[in-house]
């Protein structure tokens, strides 16, 4: 796999998009800023479907990063994982509904690599790599009709996670 590109202070991946021009990762420059005592840990994400491609793409660093700070507080770390728990109960919940079907043989349509900045941001990593192959399961499924009507609870569960992340001013 190629290294994604800082061209610009904006980071690409290798993949084009449909207009052909390559895929772009929001907020890699806010999440490269935060220092942490360790080494940095990056997992690389395969992503099989264009809404959670989006979704990753859009909001993962951005969300990380103010999960980071937001959960720097007893309180509001409680309430964080609360809501990451939210998720990951929904994205088991798409995983189950899909269980009965099989992984297809496809291409990622992004493939990109994001830095995990906390536990709590790897969980949020996690959760949504869960629901792309949910998705992408249900996608080519009996039952892809309903697909897009199942993945709502988790992305509800997502926008919820980002309104509370968000409405804190410390990061």
């Amino acid at each position: 796999m190629q290294r994604q590109d800082y061209t610009d202070g904006i980071h690409t991946t290798p993949e084009l998009g449909k207009l052909g021009h390559p895929l772009v990762i929001k907020g890699v420059e806010r999440i490269e800023a935060i220092i942490l005592p360790d080494e940095a840990v990056r997992r690389e994400a395969e992503l099989y479907t264009h809404a959670l491609s989006r979704i990753m793409r859009r909001d993962y660093n951005l969300t990380s990063v103010k999960i980071f700070w937001f959960a720097k507080g007893f309180r509001r770390r409680m309430r964080a994982k609360a809501l990451l728990y939210e998720l990951v109960a929904e994205a088991d919940r798409l995983e189950d509904l899909a269980r009965p079907y099989e992984l297809p043989k496809v291409n990622p349509v992004a493939t990109c690599t994001f830095r995990i900045v906390s536990d709590d941001t790897g969980v949020l990593f996690d959760a949504l790599v869960t629901a792309d192959r949910a998705l992408l399961k249900l996608l080519h499924s009996p039952i892809a009709e309903d697909a897009e009507q199942n993945i709502t609870p988790f992305v509800r569960s997502f926008t919820a996670l980002r309104k509370e992340v968000f409405g804190f001013f410390g990061g």
